[in-house]
């Protein structure tokens, strides 16, 4: 059960009085495997473990400096940025349930997501499984501090706004579990209350694990993402998600970054009826938004779950079938919004409707304008290839609806990780998503072609995002200033650089274990 009057949980750490034992055998652990042991010349390392007694940032063993909670080392003046994507600092996170939101000098809790601007870092789990590191909050949008409701983006369990961003091992969750079950007479844990007191929630509130905002170039390996509505918010920049689980019910993948799912898992958990699994709000100048390459969609119910569920209320049973949809088009009111979501070689529960797709507003009335374009394909670039059944038998799709797309072969081809982040003219990444090359006689097309044209009421005057590569300067809906349009990218390459592969980390955390063990065997 979550703890939630507690910064963390420890399930079995490392201890202050190991300090030297635990750096020396995590030093020869890690030479003795197949990754290059960290050096000053390639990185700093830093530890963050709920049962260091030190002083926060103060040096610790081999590590430059160590913490007793995530909220500490990731704010301002934490963990620095590292001096460049080829000089990273690594932050090994310790085994534990660290709440974001908690205060620990105070005993409170602040209501206040947790912003990291650190660019040139990795985040990882120490042992190498991520149910051991827990980042969550008790964070909801509806949450009122007294200034207002936080919003979605206040509701964010953590917000990573740096560049050149990787994470492995890691469970990123928002506890905030109630206000997206409709079960009679369910009690809502929020900032504000909890089941003790027996304060209601009576109304759905998106709660964020974790937003992507602001930088560029984040990749994650081996993590989950918990949550219900509006899970992971891939807002900006690229991002790329290899082996990873994302669970929720509602819009729980969304946004307007080029995000890109390798061999992942995305569970519906089906506590919210008729549920999307995306909300894309692409840019029309990006070609790219949300891509699932080789991976699956499960619909499992999530009763129990430690993290999100520690008081059995969620469904056991997942979405009913026939009762999800693949995506909406959140952005399609927007100046220049142009929902992408694709999905290729992807195995699909039944609880996706033979429809597919779902559009944002039944009429396709433009409110900000009052204009009707009536025609949700030139909102939305929707696609699938090679769909199959949860056994790997072809989908037939012969259901979905008129405006979405089946790929061809040769269409799906282009639809590589490298091709995706790339910004070579055969495959931009950015910039030539609408830019009036394809149809010169036609303001209002997409690239590629096969898209077809575009919504006139959102044209290219109005786009949100601005600048076209190679120019200089920022896209202006992206105010990090060190985000910048950076040349290809190959995240495949940036983990394997900045990652030890998961058995190795296994293997460092055994052996720090196994001296916390002898050192402390009545708490470990």
């Amino acid at each position: 059960m979550l703890d939630r009057a507690e910064t963390v949980r420890p399930r079995c750490a490392l201890v202050a009085a190991a300090s030297s034992t635990t750096a020396a055998l995590f030093a020869l652990a890690l030479a003795a495997t197949s990754v290059v042991a960290p050096s000053s010349a390639r990185a700093a390392d830093y530890l963050v473990d709920p049962n260091y007694a030190g002083v926060n940032g103060a040096a610790f063993g081999s590590y430059a400096g160590a913490y007793n909670n995530i909220t500490t080392a990731l704010a301002a003046g934490g963990v620095p940025s590292g001096a460049a994507s080829n000089n990273i600092n690594r932050i090994y996170i310790a085994p534990g349930t660290y709440n974001t939101a908690y205060d620990p000098a105070h005993g409170i809790n602040t209501g206040v997501s947790l912003s990291s601007n650190q660019s040139n870092i990795a985040l990882i789990g120490l042992t190498g499984n991520a149910d051991d590191v827990v980042i969550t909050s008790t964070l909801d949008a509806a949450y009122n501090p007294g200034t207002g409701a936080i919003g979605t983006t206040g509701s964010s369990s953590l917000q990573i706004k740096g560049s050149h961003v990787s994470a492995a091992g890691i469970t990123f969750a928002n506890s905030t579990d109630t206000p997206y079950i409709v079960n009679v007479g369910h009690q809502a844990v929020s900032p504000q209350g909890n089941y003790a007191t027996g304060q209601s929630q009576t109304s759905n509130s998106q709660g964020v694990a974790l937003k992507v905002t602001g930088g560029d170039r984040a990749a994650f390996a081996n993590c989950k993402f918990l949550g219900y509505q509006d899970t992971l918010y891939v807002d900006n920049g690229r991002s790329y998600f290899k082996n990873c689980y994302v669970s929720g019910d509602i819009d729980f993948i969304f946004s307007k970054g080029t995000a890109v799912f390798k061999n992942s898992t995305i569970n519906m958990d089906g506590d919210h009826p008729g549920g999307t699994v995306t909300a894309a709000s692409t840019d029309k100048r990006t070609s790219n938004g949300i891509v699932f390459l080789d991976s699956e969609i499960k619909s499992q119910g999530v009763r129990g779950n430690p993290v999100i569920d520690p008081f059995n209320a969620a469904s056991a049973s997942g979405a009913p079938n026939n009762n999800m949809y693949l995506g909406r088009p959140w952005g399609w009111t927007q100046t220049g919004g142009d929902a992408s979501t694709v999905f290729i070689n992807t195995k699909m529960a039944a609880a996706i409707r033979d429809v597919g797709w779902l559009n944002w507003n039944g009429n396709e009335l433009n409110p900000f304008n009052n204009k009707n374009d009536g025609d949700p394909a030139k909102d939305s670039r929707y696609a699938e290839f090679n769909s199959m059944d949860e056994n790997g038998n072809p989908l037939n799709v012969s259901s979905r609806v008129s405006w979405s797309k089946q790929l061809s072969a040769s269409q799906a081809a282009a639809y590589s990780v490298l091709n995706l982040f790339a910004v070579e003219a055969n495959y931009p990444w950015y910039g030539l998503g609408y830019a009036g090359v394809a149809d010169p006689t036609n303001p209002n097309y997409s690239w590629p072609a096969y898209w077809g044209n575009r919504n006139s009421n959102n044209d290219t005057a109005n786009a949100t995002v601005s600048g076209v590569y190679p120019a200089p300067g920022n896209p202006s809906a992206y105010s990090n200033p060190q985000w910048v349009i950076a040349g290809s990218w190959d995240p495949e390459a940036q983990l394997a650089y900045a990652v030890p592969e998961p058995a190795s980390v296994g293997v460092i955390a055994c052996a720090a274990l196994a001296a916390c063990a002898r050192r402390r065997r009545n708490y470990c």
